[in-house]
């Protein structure tokens, strides 16, 4: 955490602190529901999917208030194609293993199956997407605060 700055640190102290806030609630709720709603998914897998989903919103937090890469990473261009590609992978190998999972004598259970597969490749997709649209919006206001200069100018 040295190459951040103090207002990334809090940012992600914050983040931190909200999304473990969450990662309790729902699992308060998942220890309150009987077994029977789960809709036949393990227990194993019920407390991944919660873990993932707090990161999920970490993720996409830290990273849209620009503190996810730290202050000496200008473009951080390798790691969203790291990060991407990684998501093409786990998507890759999820339909692999969707096929041979149907082969099996005792099938398995779709939905676990995708929610966990899904939130995976969810994961690895946040950062380089969330960092697209931060980009994006930055861009957009840029070119409005130029036009309004420009106007202001002529």
């Amino acid at each position: 955490m040295k190459f951040y700055d103090e207002k990334q640190k809090e940012i992600r102290y914050k983040f931190g602190f909200y999304s473990l806030l969450i990662m309790t609630a729902l699992l308060f709720v998942y220890i309150s529901m009987p077994d029977d709603r789960l809709g036949g998914i393990s227990h194993r897998s019920a407390i991944m999917v919660i873990i993932m989903i707090s990161a999920l919103f970490f993720l996409v937090n830290v990273v849209y208030r620009n503190a996810f890469f730290d202050q000496y990473t200008r473009r951080p261009f390798w790691s969203n194609a790291f990060f991407l590609a990684m998501a093409g992978q786990q998507a890759q190998q999820a339909y692999q293993l969707y096929q041979l999972g149907m082969d099996l004598p005792n099938p398995i259970n779709t939905v676990e199956f995708v929610m966990l597969h899904g939130l995976q490749v969810a994961l690895h997709l946040s950062i380089p997407l969330t960092y697209g649209v931060r980009t994006f919006f930055d861009w957009l206001s840029a070119k409005k605060l130029n036009a309004e200069e420009t106007r202001q100018s002529s």
